[in-house]
């Protein structure tokens, strides 16, 4: 079986080089156990590689291990817990040792979160430099745009500036990153620096820098000052260099035409209209490249409604076969978080499932349930995909519960009209960390229960996993405490033997959302008490 390396950043795009059984850099890794969380919501790959967000982390399947790099500068921004991985980008077309961006955020403590830089690997991921957050300097006030001088708010602070997409631009050695309120930038090998660029206001469609024009470059500002279609959520580099923005306020394309002689860039802003040749929403989240054997690569478009947006206003995705001369709108309804596409088939990972489409969206199935190939796994309820991607071996979707794998040879099974057909098996990865190990070292510690994710986010997790061991079947009791040990829940389960698993969904015993705060709790099992500590966070 030919050895496919699997890149994991796990909180919740690339190839890594095909190392071999005996490689020097495979036995510099440090083996891992499992997954570090089972939300998994970055996905993207190149050749037979996949870099999931948000902790490096490897999976060789020829090991049947998980390792992490040892590389001293991703052990100081990621080892300590205080950055996560929020967005991936890879250089397309290498298959051996492309570069790698990984953009990185932290939590600011308040409603937002901030840039933290970014990992950069120009092997393959055999050792990172570091990158600075894209923000500007205090004097930054002006912005040169062809033949203007625009008035600008430089944005120098972390907090609402972290880097939601990444996107490679090879043949120009051009990486572009959608930082929120910090806007589009783009940072060239030749400058070593982050340039902000000047998209369309909200009360236009269009900029170009031979034209003389004049509005302040900012996002939405407490005075009321700013535009939306400057906080930047996505970007996408297609095949024909054409440069594509998903902002708040829709979504922008410049072509390698609409290039001035200055660099600056000439942009259209595309906008819902209502109609169908339009996008469903105008919040655009996510664009994906579809590779098409004639003619050019049709591009998909994830977008939301807006709060309180017009009624015109719909989830969905959309498409543009013809670089943003015609739109259509092939789902709308659902809450898209991804989309990945071979030639034939479409993916669209959604808060109710993955949808499959193989007539470029005309008709779609939906995979809300899986069948796992591991008898001892379990998938609880219905998918919740947050992301998904493709490789030459392989579909993966990233979802609340871990990272699902199914062979290529097995995807046409999700399409299958007979019922009676038996469905296609998963590869599922999810956190493996045992308690009680024979053997326990720094990175299997001695436990007799954890939980994970810890701190958990409700909002994000949906549930928190309370793991122990069970010597035979039985009830098993989790009582949950709060700070000042009131119980505040309860949980039986009917265990079978072996390590075992309980949930809990952040709520009491009535329903109700509980608090932020530390939680305490103990689980009765085997006529002994062992105990925890869970930090809920809203």
């Amino acid at each position: 079986m030919k050895r496919i390396l699997i890149w994991l950043c796990v909180l919740g795009l690339g190839s890594a080089p095909a190392w071999g059984q005996d490689s020097p850099r495979l036995q510099e890794l440090r083996p891992t156990m499992g997954l570090a969380s089972n939300t998994v919501q970055e996905l993207a790959s190149a050749g037979d590689s996949l870099w999931v967000g948000p902790l490096l982390t490897v999976y060789a399947e020829e090991d049947e291990r998980l390792f992490t790099p040892d590389d001293p500068v991703v052990e100081e921004r990621l080892g300590t817990g205080s950055n996560i991985v929020l967005s991936l980008a890879t250089e397309t077309g290498r298959e051996e040792r492309p570069t790698v961006w990984a953009g990185l955020a932290f939590d600011t403590g308040g409603s937002t979160i901030g840039a933290g830089g970014f990992l950069v690997s120009t092997d393959g991921g055999e050792s990172f430099a570091e990158r600075p957050a894209p923000l500007d300097g205090p004097a930054d006030s002006t912005v040169t745009y062809g033949t203007s001088t625009l008035p600008a708010v430089p944005i120098t602070q972390e907090a609402g500036s972290p880097p939601r997409d990444l996107a490679i631009e090879p043949r120009a050695d051009t990486v572009w990153a959608a930082a929120g309120r910090s806007g589009l930038r783009r940072w060239t090998a030749q400058d070593s620096a982050w340039t902000r660029s000047v998209l369309p206001p909200d009360t236009s469609t269009r900029v170009d820098p031979s034209t003389p024009t004049d509005f302040l470059v900012a996002p939405p500002l407490d005075d009321g000052r700013g535009f939306q279609n400057h906080r930047a959520l996505s970007v996408l580099v297609d095949e024909t260099g054409t440069v594509w923005a998903g902002t708040v306020a829709g979504l922008n394309r410049s072509t390698p035409e609409d290039v001035g002689p200055s660099g600056d860039r000439a942009w259209r802003l595309f906008r819902p209209d209502g109609t169908p040749n339009s996008l469903p929403g105008q919040v655009v989240l996510g664009l994906a490249e579809q590779p098409r054997p004639n003619g050019r690569n049709p591009v998909w478009i994830a977008s939301l409604r807006t709060d309180g947006g017009s009624v015109l206003q719909r989830s969905g995705l959309a498409v543009t076969p013809d670089g943003g001369a015609t739109f259509r709108q092939p789902l709308v309804g659902e809450q898209v978080n991804d989309v990945a596409a071979r030639r034939t088939r479409v993916y669209a990972a959604t808060e109710n499932g993955l949808f499959v489409s193989d007539t470029q969206g005309k008709t779609w199935r939906t995979v809300e349930e899986v069948l796992l190939a591991e008898a001892n796994q379990a998938f609880p309820g219905t998918i919740t995909a947050r992301a998904v991607e493709v490789t030459p071996a392989a579909l993966w979707v990233g979802t609340t519960e871990g990272l699902l794998r199914l062979d290529r040879a097995d995807e046409p099974r999700l399409l299958a009209e007979d019922p009676e057909a038996p469905p296609p098996e998963w590869q599922l990865f999810r956190t493996e960390v045992p308690v009680n190990p024979e053997e326990p070292t720094e990175q299997v510690p001695d436990v007799e229960t954890y939980a994970y994710p810890n701190p958990f986010v409700p909002s994000r997790d949906n549930v928190v996993r309370i793991v122990y061991d069970v010597p035979e079947p039985q009830t098993v009791e989790v009582s949950i405490y709060d700070f000042g040990m009131s119980r505040v829940r309860t949980l039986e389960e009917q265990e079978p033997a072996g390590r075992q698993e309980t949930v809990w969904d952040g709520t009491d015993a009535s329903g109700l959302r509980l608090p932020t705060g530390t939680y305490l709790y103990t689980v009765e099992v085997g006529g002994t008490t062992v105990r925890g500590k869970i930090l809920l966070t809203n």
